[in-house]
């Protein structure tokens, strides 16, 4: 067995062994905090570089990330994680609720005091504070604030949520009144901000900025409370909002502010605790995830790895649309991953008839439910160079004399056919990437799973199922219908046909795969179904 040796650095604890790759910051927090959790140590480095990353983190007096779930851990100022008032630790006082979404405080008595006095510690053109709150209330207490004398001047944030507002005031005369803004919700990361060179002070919630011009008159010479306002030294207004972060520190610039929002929601999303849209590592997943507004952190987290797993093995570009089904709604159903634009040119989904929608997919019905890709094979696919995929989670058998399309387009009498078909009492796959005479019939023991066809470069064609090729045909003829390809059906020169039953969980078109290409990308699909805990 390998033995640690671990001394201690200056302050620094032993408590923690380090790990590879983690920034000596983070470190010093992690082990002041005593943090174990892995995700939560990765968390904290991620959240530390990241701010580095984007210049942030030297503008930084005091941030406290509410991570460990009690009032030992969340006391630390990640900037400077020693146990003393000059670190600008937290020293909490009434009550308090600490868990690991955060620190809440009672709305009576609770507050903490950051030990931070902005007259001595602050620019007065440039400071501000934040605050990440988790609760949702119709309650005035205030998130963070202190008022002073000498000088009159205030620097606090509050979200009076009774009226619907979020009032406040950053380094003026409190006999200035409050700029105030119209909210819909307290559950935000807000962020109040005044900026050497603007005679102004903003607002910032969820990364949205409303400015307010009002010249700054001084800074307060009493420490800035968390939970409560602080007036004249006498704590009130407490809050009943829980804090999962909070800072202060200097004033930031636009593209700062919005960085600051990146990296702190990126934070609370690897938490699992994010208020909103989370944030996640791939910026083609995190398009998507925007566009059809997933909040479920395991959801995105399933998405970036889908998409990172598909760059891996260069399959990503060979994608011309990729419908992952996720989010529970038709409206989250209908983007295409590759492009999530809400346009027919982007390829999403319009869905007609009747359909199912969960978080397990799609289920069309049978009779009228279909959705247009929007996507023409005539002029959007290579005849000799192409695929289509459907991950089917149901078992269906069509009948005697009967067929249920996974996906298709077909054009007759002219034997132009692009489609994934499910026929017959047995049943039978009928599959085709071209001249639909040339295609063979094979039985099949079960509908679900991954359906894959392609062809790739030549006029090999080959159909998969679940990782296993149950047929290779010859297709000499590569013509195109001059169709959209339907989903749940055929699109053909007369109409709709061959509704199918078969609930959808992902969906994909584009170029050509290798054998080797097709394992991975069955790969790839099967580890993100499994991620959602709907894999066949």
């Amino acid at each position: 067995m390998a033995i640690l040796s671990y001394g201690q650095v200056g302050w620094r604890s032993a408590a923690v062994a380090p790990s590879s790759g983690q920034d000596a910051d983070a470190l010093a927090f992690i082990t002041a905090a005593a943090i174990t959790n892995t995700t939560q140590q990765n968390a904290i480095n991620t959240l530390v570089t990241d701010l580095k990353s984007y210049g942030l983190w030297t503008k930084m007096k005091a941030l406290y990330p509410m991570v460990g779930g009690t009032a030992t851990s969340h006391k630390f100022n990640l900037k400077d994680p020693r146990d003393l008032d000059a670190a600008f630790r937290l020293v909490f006082n009434g009550g308090w609720t600490h868990s690991s979404t955060g620190a809440k405080p009672n709305g009576t008595t609770g507050y903490a005091d950051t030990n931070l006095t902005p007259s001595t510690s602050l620019s007065q053109n440039s400071t501000h504070i934040s605050y990440y709150s988790r609760t949702n209330t119709p309650y005035a207490g205030h998130d963070f604030g202190v008022f002073g004398i000498t000088p009159q001047a205030s620097l606090y944030g509050a979200i009076k949520y009774v009226d619907g507002k979020s009032y406040f005031r950053v380094n003026r005369n409190t006999g200035a009144g409050e700029s105030s803004l119209t909210m819909t919700s307290s559950s935000v990361f807000f962020m109040l901000n005044r900026v050497a060179g603007y005679s102004g002070e903003s607002l910032f919630v969820n990364n949205t900025k409303t400015s307010f011009t009002q010249t700054s008159t001084g800074l307060s010479n009493y420490k800035v409370p968390l939970g409560a306002l602080s007036n004249n030294g006498i704590y009130q207004f407490f809050s009943i909002r829980e804090s999962a972060f909070a800072s202060i520190g200097d004033g930031l610039t636009d593209t700062e502010a919005a960085n600051f929002y990146t990296a702190v929601q990126k934070y609370q999303s690897t938490l699992g605790r994010q208020i909103g849209t989370p944030i996640v590592s791939d910026t083609d997943a995190q398009a998507f995830v925007n566009a059809a507004v997933i909040t479920d952190v395991t959801q995105a987290n399933a998405i970036n790895t889908l998409v990172s797993d598909l760059k891996t093995a260069n399959i990503w570009t060979k994608m011309k649309a990729i419908y992952p089904f996720v989010g529970g709604t038709a409206t989250t159903h209908k983007f295409n991953l590759k492009d999530p634009r809400d346009l027919d040119a982007a390829y999403r989904l319009v869905f007609n008839g009747g359909w199912t929608h969960s978080a397990t997919g799609a289920l069309p019905n049978g009779t009228t439910g279909y959705a247009d890709t929007k996507l023409n094979v005539n002029t959007a696919l290579d005849g000799t160079n192409s695929h289509l995929s459907y991950y089917s989670r149901t078992t269906a058998v069509p009948g005697a004399g009967k067929d249920y399309y996974m996906m298709g387009a077909y054009d007759l009498p002219n034997s132009r056919y692009y489609a994934i078909d499910v026929y017959g009492a047995t049943p039978n796959v009928y599959s085709s990437l071209g001249n639909f005479i040339n295609a063979t019939d094979k039985t099949i023991a079960n509908t679900k799973g991954l359906f894959l066809i392609k062809k790739e470069s030549n006029n090999n064609q080959k159909v998969i199922i679940n990782n296993t090729i149950i047929d290779t045909q010859t297709q000499l003829v590569t013509l195109k219908p001059n169709y959209n390809i339907g989903l749940a059906a055929s699109i053909n020169n007369s109409g709709v046909y061959g509704y199918s039953t078969f609930e959808t969980a992902f969906a994909s078109i584009g170029d050509g795969l290798t054998d080797a290409e097709a394992t991975a990308f069955y790969t790839a699909v099967q580890a993100y179904q499994t991620t959602l805990s709907r894999n066949v």
